[in-house]
């Protein structure tokens, strides 16, 4: 049993590592064909060995839905903290033992932390995001003027030109720059300062 647990828990923390890689790569098919398998090989896996049924599945889906729509829908977290909770709950209730369930979303949490900061600090040096927050007709009429000594930006104000998650476009003075959210996702049209221009990267608040 304890096997079959550790098998069951590492099929969903790798299927949540799949659902981050295809927010931020090109392969978004792909990680959602591999995320959609194991979360199917979770849930049935659990239903076999544990006590997962139909409204477990249910709840998840809703819990990823709602999580899914915190990216789109501005809700001051409303929305992401219902999904996160329906998840969780979920994820609990598969294990007859509550203690493994806690064990696979703790180590899930710990997982996504990793991930999202190996994809922040690489990102830029990867050029990973230059598909997901660029299009075609950013690129030809943008201003972006890359030789500009960035440090004196800090404490200016600008406004995002695509929605920072967490990187994106933002507009200062006229001019288009490449920038990165401190924290959190920031909406498009939204006001924004600079905070700090770490390793030629530019890091924003909104306002």
């Amino acid at each position: 049993m304890l096997g079959n647990d550790l098998l069951i828990a590492t099929s969903f923390i790798l299927a949540v590592i799949s659902l981050i890689c295809l927010l931020f790569t090109k392969k978004k098919l792909v990680f959602a064909g591999i995320s959609v398998i194991l979360f199917a090989y979770f849930y049935l896996a659990n239903a076999m060995y544990n006590i997962a049924d139909n409204t477990t599945v249910l709840t998840f889906i809703v819990g990823i839905s709602l999580l899914s729509l915190e990216l789109f829908i501005p809700s001051f977290g409303i929305i992401g903290v219902a999904g996160l909770a329906l998840t969780t709950y979920s994820v609990m209730d598969c294990f007859a033992n509550p203690q493994t369930g806690f064990f696979v979303i703790i180590a899930t949490g710990l997982a996504v932390v990793i991930t999202m900061t190996i994809f922040v600090k690489l990102g830029f040096r990867a050029k990973l995001f230059d598909a997901y927050v660029l299009d075609v007709g950013e690129k030809k009429t943008s201003k972006f003027k890359p030789s500009k000594n960035l440090d004196e930006l800090v404490g200016s104000i600008g406004i995002t030109k695509s929605i920072l998650r967490p990187t994106g476009r933002i507009e200062i003075d006229g001019e288009i720059y490449d920038a990165m959210a401190r924290a959190e996702f920031i909406e498009k049209s939204r006001v924004i300062s600079v905070i700090d221009v770490k390793d030629g990267h530019i890091i924003v608040k909104e306002m």
